[in-house]
């Protein structure tokens, strides 16, 4: 897709892609999902700025169904990234309201993704001084030449990050979002609990897929606890860590009704962690065009709920394909909405030609993820200030700073 003189199609080719979906006991408006993808946004002290609530609110203005935030972490102890937001305690109510009453004002359902990073918690820089928490003290190589070794997550440590999943859950109720999408893949905590490379437990928490899977079960169990019926609960599950003796699709599709009996109302099925993409057999992995489907539908046939496929499918063609052969009921979009949010808006008037796609390689997105991602795609000016959110003239007179 380009951005030259749009060639208009017929608004019914792409019907499917704007039917309302159910999810849980709340309706978006169309099955456009913005998925989590890390922008770095926030501050320093893990506190929602004016410029994410502007971010988040402008993709729920451009017509996305739902909108679920980038991961935020339950606690210090499992954040990533130095501008992640933090959803821990009371003082970052007034924030987490500001966003999704912003969101929930251009009419999309607005959602946080939670996530304990585990052994891939930061600042890399100082990794050896202080506890990174894993099922086992597996070594493994965080950056290219560098091998680290995190510390095995005690009992203890373990039945206080479920509460912290609960609790965080908790709070995003309470600052009005939908609902929640709990971070199980990419090789984060809950993750590495899954699979048998990283989890070498001997205890209640690991050993066969019964133990491996316990975390999961009760981080959703909690969470679902602590929240109102109505209040939607996702899972970002690992659904193939495609390595030998990792854990495997047919583990995912074992788990997914386990997870669905808990209380979860969607999937999303994503494929390799940060450590497996970087295996020769995995490099082209996240270039090939829907390259999620295949996993997802095999969730799609294991459960009864809604499953969200992303990856590779910002051409509303491809998008409104597999929603018509039955293989997902909503889509993911990430970068393709970061590049240019008016996605659907522009393919809900049948015209997907207008659309302003992603070509970089690598995207500048991800090369300036740590300090505010800014896409080469946007508008001039919208590079030089840092960020594509609202026009003044769009910016809300409740968006002040927070």
């Amino acid at each position: 897709m380009s951005g030259a003189a749009s060639r208009r199609e017929p608004a019914a080719r792409f019907a499917s892609l704007f039917t309302p979906l159910r999810l849980g006991g709340r309706t978006a408006r169309n099955r456009i999902v913005h998925t989590p993808m890390s922008v770095s946004y926030g501050d320093a002290d893990g506190f929602v700025t004016r410029r994410q609530v502007e971010h988040y609110a402008r993709r729920a203005q451009g017509g996305a169904g739902t909108v679920i935030t980038e991961n935020f972490a339950v606690n210090v102890a499992g954040r990533q990234l130095p501008r992640q937001t933090l959803v821990d305690d009371e003082r970052r109510l007034p924030g987490l309201r500001l966003l999704a009453e912003e969101i929930h004002r251009h009419g999309a359902l607005a959602m946080v993704q939670l996530v304990h990073a585990g052994r891939y918690a930061g600042p890399w820089d100082v990794y050896d001084a202080r506890r990174r928490l894993a099922p086992s003290a597996v070594p493994f190589e965080l950056t290219p030449g560098r091998t680290v070794t995190p510390q095995e997550i005690t009992v203890e440590e373990i039945e206080e990050t479920i509460d912290a999943f609960g609790r965080a859950a908790e709070l995003c109720e309470r600052a009005g979002f939908d609902g929640v999408d709990i971070h199980a893949a990419q090789g984060f905590l809950i993750s590495g609990f899954l699979s048998p490379r990283t989890n070498r437990r001997t205890d209640a928490w690991g050993g066969g897929f019964e133990g491996r899977v316990r975390f999961a079960l009760e981080v959703v169990r909690e969470v679902v606890r602590r929240t109102s019926s109505s209040f939607v609960v996702g899972v970002h599950l690992l659904s193939d860590e495609r390595i030998a003796g990792g854990w495997t699709l047919h583990d995912a599709v074992r788990l997914a009704p386990m997870l669905e009996a808990e209380g979860a109302a969607f999937f999303f099925g994503i494929p390799a962690t940060f450590e497996t993409m970087r295996l020769p057999a995995n490099a082209a992995l996240m270039k090939q065009r829907g390259y999620s489907v295949a996993d997802n539908a095999a969730l799609t046939a294991a459960t009864g709920v809604p499953v969200v496929a992303n990856g590779g499918l910002g051409d509303p063609r491809d998008a409104e394909r597999v929603l018509k052969a039955g293989q997902a009921a909503a889509i993911g979009l990430a970068r393709a909405l970061f590049t240019d949010p008016d996605w659907p808006r522009k393919v809900a008037a049948a015209e997907p030609d207008t659309v302003r796609g992603c070509p970089c390689d690598p995207p500048r997105c991800l090369r300036t993820q740590l300090t505010g991602a800014v896409c080469d795609r946007w508008p001039a000016e919208a590079i030089e200030r840092g960020y594509l959110g609202y026009d003044p003239k769009d910016s809300p007179p409740t968006s002040k700073p927070v």
